[in-house]
């Protein structure tokens, strides 16, 4: 029975990020200008996307959720760990932080902020760390967000869980943001 309600916490978790995340992917097409046909233009060659590999050995006791479609996801007393590659429209880690904000306060019900977005250094990148709770299928959750550049990208790690859980888990989420690494 303990491990059925794992597993259902685990599935919601998943799936209350995952719909934060599609919110905040969603992209817009910019009408062209000018009266040139298409004929007329040479699209500049794409240049390959660089393949970014994250690098995670976690603390004890976290275990990978099998069959993940996120390249990081990890689970541990009933808080998930992920990694993935956002697509925020910001080219800075304000404009993100407004962006995951709207996205968050659309996906999630009763969300409250706790204290302001944080400045710290994950792999020796800046990053912007946001913490808030709100209720997810009539469940308090507490979330831990952070928000990183590599290239061009936006990335955020992400620890999440019932709010009862969640803060004895600190010390670890301090470990998996010395420990991880973009290469």
């Amino acid at each position: 029975m303990k491990r059925l309600l794992a597993a259902s916490l685990a599935v919601i978790i998943t799936i209350a990020l995952c719909a934060c995340a599609a919110q905040s992917s969603t992209s817009s097409v910019q009408p062209q200008g000018g009266n040139e046909s298409n004929s007329q233009k040479t699209p500049a060659p794409e240049e390959p996307k660089k393949e970014i590999s994250i690098v995670i050995a976690p603390p004890a006791g976290w275990e990978p959720i099998p069959n993940s479609v996120l390249p990081v996801q990890y689970m541990k007393d009933l808080v998930s760990f992920m990694v993935k590659e956002e697509g925020f429209k910001g080219d800075n880690l304000e404009a993100v932080i407004t962006e995951a904000k709207g996205a968050f306060e659309g996906a999630f019900d009763d969300v409250s902020y706790i204290g302001e977005p944080e400045t710290i250094t994950v792999d020796n990148k800046e990053a912007q760390k946001l913490l808030f709770t709100c209720k997810v299928s009539e469940m308090q959750m507490k979330y831990e967000y952070i928000y990183l550049f590599e290239g061009e990208s936006v990335y955020a790690i992400t620890f999440g869980g019932p709010t009862e859980s969640f803060d004895s888990l600190s010390s670890d989420y301090e470990q998996i943001l010395q420990d991880i690494s973009f290469q």
